[in-house]
């Protein structure tokens, strides 16, 4: 086997002092591009992480703000529950703004040190956010109590009695409903009182069926008997059509109602009890009955 070599001459050329003095600035301004490629990347992306995180607290901050305006917290009361989770994810400065009855708008900021951006003379960054959130009725619910109260300009925390002689919804029937609407029974709605999960969702403008009688039966009496203090959500409304096992309420939004007695027997049938101001989870956009949801609605 014939092998080839090959001989290669290299000529190293000695620079002179003019033309080192130009390659030293020539990598100074590669090694400033270079850096400054550097800041920009991790200065800058670090600078949408904090970006991010302060969306988050705007967004946190927003929606405790509107909930407590919806309970109707007082200045102080809402100040610190902005304060609460803007300071709990990081935010060093906020502020708050009513913008209309139900809305508020909540702007805050966080100053941070950079990486490397120093070099170039920015030494910190600051990342602001901006949020909006609102409170409004429930407009679909679920997990009722099978209890249907008309409309009628309630104060929260009073004590009222429902269903008395003066408040007969319809002929033939006490106020209860009946969810799916067939034959109904003590025993079905006494499962419907102790179990409201099996309600299923309800929506303002449907029709409801109602479960006729007052089903003055010691099961209905004993899961009724579990709510007493207890805040259930139950059903308003506002026009009644048929009678009887063909009775049905128009829902005209949903309310909080705490049940603190009730009495079956003898000719004066009632239950009494309080409405009250809660905040839930649903879809808002219902009329404001005291149960209510609060919506995100951010200024990005």
């Amino acid at each position: 086997m014939r092998c080839l070599y090959v001989r290669v001459k290299m000529t190293v050329t000695k620079l002179s002092k003019g033309t080192e003095g130009q390659a030293l600035v020539l990598f100074v301004m590669v090694l400033a591009i270079l850096l400054g490629i550097v800041a920009l990347t991790v200065d800058g992306g670090y600078a949408l992480v904090q970006r991010r995180q302060m969306q988050y607290a705007a967004d946190a901050a927003a929606m405790a703000g509107a909930r407590a305006l919806a309970l109707r917290w007082t200045r102080q009361g809402i100040d610190n529950a902005v304060e609460q989770y803007a300071r709990s994810n990081g935010a060093d400065h906020w502020a708050w703004t009513q913008v209309d009855g139900n809305t508020i708008r909540v702007e805050v900021e966080r100053t941070f040190p950079t990486f490397f951006a120093g070099i170039v003379g920015i030494r910190e960054m600051t990342a602001h956010a901006r949020a909006e959130a609102s409170f409004s009725g429930i407009r679909r619910a679920g997990s009722l109590l099978p209890i249907a109260v008309e409309q009628f300009p309630f104060r929260i925390g009073q004590v009222y009695r429902i269903w008395d002689k003066s408040s007969r919804p319809a002929p033939g029937n006490f106020g209860w409903l009946d969810w799916n609407g067939g034959s109904s029974s003590a025993r079905e709605l006494a499962f419907f009182i102790c179990n409201p999960q099996w309600s299923g969702m309800w929506e303002v403008g449907w029709w409801v069926p109602g479960n006729p009688g007052v089903s003055n039966s010691n099961s209905v009496r004993n899961c009724l008997n579990r709510w007493v203090n207890q805040p259930a959500t139950i059903v308003i409304y506002d026009a009644v059509r048929n009678r009887g096992h063909n009775t049905r309420y128009h829902i005209a939004g949903f309310a909080e109602f705490v049940i603190v007695g009730f009495n079956f027997r003898g000719r004066d049938k009632y239950i009494l009890g309080r409405f009250e101001r809660y905040v839930t989870l649903g879809e808002g956009g219902g009329p404001d009955y005291g149960l209510l949801v609060v919506t995100l609605g951010s200024s990005r």
